[in-house]
């Protein structure tokens, strides 16, 4: 299988930053952040867990550029996703963890799906943006809920270079040294996507979304495995409506290669209070289910590894 690599990113990134350190600003808060990826485990088994939205340090200088108050900021947060799979994690998956927003830095997007129009200057040729980096989702956001501008005016483009280089990047590293380093071991890997959801009536507000690209980046028998495991503990499951996976399982799921990537959503009301972003006591409920669900995954896996 090929490496996991992003050799078209680094070459973006050279074009934009030959050489250009991080900003005294960008040093000052970074003494104080998080490493912007953490990663904790070994290889033990075919499962990989990422949380990549539920970071929670929030750079003060982008707070005070904001038009918008913390509280709004927070609005996409996955709040707590990295704790909810504490217990899943300790089954053997290496957890992945991102410490920063997706407001500030969304790492599931691609890294130059950016918004032209949010730039001082004219974006450089290498930006390519879909749908979602027009309306304002790109990988640096340009607004948050309710379609709210994020920034009181437009910024460089050096700006969002610089966030694809410390936190785009590290991130995508990570989880590709973690992705290679399962499949090298197992011959297999299936990397699950952790994600929370606000109620989403359109679908019938299910708790739990599983998203595999409709039926592109995973195979049908793992997302039946975890569907079974949810509903057999009374959860309501969708498959793909409305969230059928973004950059992430779109891009490291190869089914073929023995790269399986499921993107799981789970409805936020299940385990917190969504306006104070409090746990409440349906926490440990769902912590225990996503670890049921995992057991039942790595037991499918293991089975797989010994018949392949």
């Amino acid at each position: 299988m090929k490496k996991l690599t992003h050799s078209l990113i680094n070459r973006g990134l050279a074009r934009v930053l030959p050489g250009v350190p991080a900003s005294i600003a960008e040093e000052a808060d970074r003494m104080q952040a998080p490493s912007p990826v953490l990663v904790s485990g070994q290889p033990v088994t075919a499962v990989v867990l990422a949380s990549p939205h539920s970071g929670r340090f929030y750079p003060e200088a982008f707070v005070q550029e904001s038009r918008q108050p913390l509280t709004i900021l927070r609005s996409g947060e996955d709040s707590y996703v990295e704790d909810l799979a504490a217990s899943a994690h300790a089954l053997g998956p290496i957890l992945v963890h991102a410490t920063f927003p997706r407001v500030f830095c969304d790492v599931n997007r691609a890294a130059w799906d950016l918004d032209p129009r949010m730039f001082e200057t004219p974006a450089p040729p290498f930006v390519r943006a879909t749908h979602r980096g027009l309306s304002g989702l790109g990988s640096v956001p340009r607004i948050v809920a309710d379609n709210r501008q994020i920034y009181r005016t437009r910024m460089p483009f050096m700006e969002a270079a610089l966030r694809i280089r410390d936190y785009w990047m590290p991130y995508h590293v990570a989880l590709a040294n973690a992705l290679n380093q399962t499949l090298a071991r197992h011959n297999i890997t299936l990397l699950l996507d952790l994600h929370s959801m606000p109620d989403v009536p359109e679908a019938g507000n299910p708790d739990f979304v599983l998203g595999d690209a409709h039926g592109a980046s995973c195979a049908s028998t793992l997302v039946q495995t975890a569907e079974e495991s949810l509903q057999s503990m009374g959860f309501k499951t969708s498959r793909n409506i409305p969230y059928a996976g973004g950059y992430i399982t779109q891009h490291y799921g190869r089914p073929r290669e023995g790269l399986h990537a499921l993107q799981i959503e789970m409805r936020r009301g299940l385990y917190m209070h969504e306006k104070t972003r409090d746990k409440h006591s349906g926490f440990f409920d769902l912590q225990h289910a996503i670890s049921q669900m995992t057991e039942k995954l790595i037991a499918h896996m293991h089975s797989c590894e010994m018949t392949g």
